[in-house]
């Protein structure tokens, strides 16, 4: 709906906001997420945050002995959704995520599309671990024993 009317030398298009809306509805878009649905509702919205409850406890527990270790925000795993921000004192949190990239395990690092919230924090940037119902407590374990190798790894002596 986009084009009034079409002709091989000209177009006319809508008045807007229509001539903005251009292209063939996304009917496959549309069956994924329906799909997608589906497939979190088979899990269970209840069995998927025991999971990232779990997970994030594990994680959030193991960092805390970790002495050069920050987590950045409430320590309490029920308030992370299985999310869990952190720096290590003395290395970059890009080179956290090169580092753990390398022992295939994927972090964020950067400031994550909250700037404001990292100046009042007093970081530019941060490292950020991420889980979910597809994770399991050992890919967390094995997270947390290379996480105490970053260090190591850059040069320091512990």
């Amino acid at each position: 709906e986009m084009i009034e009317y079409v002709t091989r030398e000209t177009a006319t298009f809508a008045e807007v906001p229509h001539k903005f809306e251009a292209g063939t509805v996304n009917a496959g878009g549309a069956v994924a997420l329906a799909k997608a649905i589906e497939y979190i509702q088979e899990i269970g919205l209840d069995n998927i945050e025991k999971n990232d409850d779990s997970l994030a406890q594990t994680m959030i527990e193991g960092m805390k002995k970790i002495p050069y270790l920050h987590i950045i925000g409430n320590d309490d795993y029920k308030k992370h959704c299985g999310i869990v921000t952190f720096t290590i004192d003395g290395v970059h949190p890009h080179d956290i995520a090169s580092i753990l990239d390398t022992e295939k395990i994927a972090v964020r690092a950067g400031h994550h599309c909250a700037q404001p919230l990292m100046q009042k924090l007093g970081v530019g940037s941060t490292a950020r671990a991420s889980c979910y119902f597809y994770n399991t407590q050992q890919e967390v374990e094995i997270f947390l024993e290379k996480l105490k190798l970053v260090r190591c790894w850059m040069g320091f002596k512990e």
